[in-house]
């Protein structure tokens, strides 16, 4: 008999081999919608797009190595989590020479959607480029597994 193992987010319930690959995808798709909406100047939802990536991606990875991962919309939180896991200096490198890069993605998701001062075209841009930067580094933690080509 196969048995499947089922982790349940809100209502929903995946097969947990599948939702790995699902989480992937998604955050390549936001990635996109966040360079689309860069070039529209549509800075906030860039910036907000691209936040959301960076966090489906990382949670992806977590989910390909076996673990869980937390309710949590802090890229930071969960890059500790991930350098927990494995390429322990290289992950902590980089939110250190990151950190400021960083804290603007995680401030994205709320500057873009409910504070009066949203993002200009500088802040997306930066969002978007540390959004390419943590899909680069959960590459190369997937290797040849990676969801994309």
């Amino acid at each position: 008999m196969n048995k499947k193992l089922f982790v349940f987010i809100g209502k929903s319930r995946f097969v947990m081999h599948e939702l790995h690959y699902v989480l992937c995808k998604r955050s390549l798709e936001y990635l996109k919608a966040s360079e689309d909406s860069l070039n529209r100047g549509l800075y906030d939802v860039s910036g907000l797009l691209a936040q959301i990536s960076a966090e489906l991606s990382i949670k992806s990875t977590i989910l390909f190595l076996g673990y869980s991962f937390p309710e949590t919309h802090e890229i930071r939180k969960l890059l500790s989590i991930l350098s927990s896991l494995t390429l322990r200096d290289e992950i902590q490198n980089f939110v250190k020479s990151r950190r400021g890069e960083l804290i603007l993605l995680e401030n994205a998701r709320t500057r873009g959607q409910y504070l009066s001062y949203g993002l200009d075209r500088e802040d997306a841009e930066v969002c978007l480029n540390i959004a390419k930067e943590i899909i680069s580094l959960m590459k190369k933690i997937w290797g040849n597994k990676w969801c994309s080509d």
